[in-house]
C-alpha cells in the first residue's frame, strides 16, 4: 500500500484533515479545494483503500488468501481529456508496482 505513496513524506493540511474518512471508510467524499491543493492523492488514498478492502492489494493478498472476486474496476471522472491522461500516467506510475493496470 505504501508503494503509491512513494516519495511522499507527510500530507498537506486538506490531506490531513480528510485522511481518515478517505482512507479508513467507505464514506462519500465531495473535496473541493483549489489547484494544486493535493485532491489528486486524495483521490489515490480512496483507491488504495479500496484496493486494500477487497483484497487486491496488502495482507490478505500477500499471505496467499487471495483477492477478494470484486472490485475489479474503479472509475475516475475528470472535467478535461488533458487532465484525465494526466491522472492516468500518475496513478499508473504509482499503482504499477502494486499489480495494478491504470487505463483511459
Amino acid at each position: 500500500e505504501r508503494h503509491a505513496f512513494a516519495g511522499t513524506t507527510s500530507l498537506n493540511p486538506m490531506q490531513s484533515t480528510v485522511f481518515d474518512a478517505a482512507y479508513n471508510t467507505r464514506e462519500n467524499l465531495l473535496i473541493c479545494a483549489p489547484t494544486g491543493a493535493g485532491k489528486t492523492n486524495v483521490a489515490m488514498l480512496t483507491v488504495v483503500s479500496h484496493l486494500r478492502d477487497v483484497g487486491l492489494i496488502g495482507e490478505s493478498f500477500y499471505n496467499n488468501e487471495g483477492p477478494v472476486n470484486t472490485g475489479k474496476k474503479i472509475v475516475y471522472i475528470a472535467p478535461m481529456k488533458a487532465l484525465a491522461q494526466e491522472v492516468v500516467e500518475k496513478f499508473s506510475s504509482k499503482l504499477k508496482g502494486l499489480g495494478i493496470i491504470v487505463r483511459e
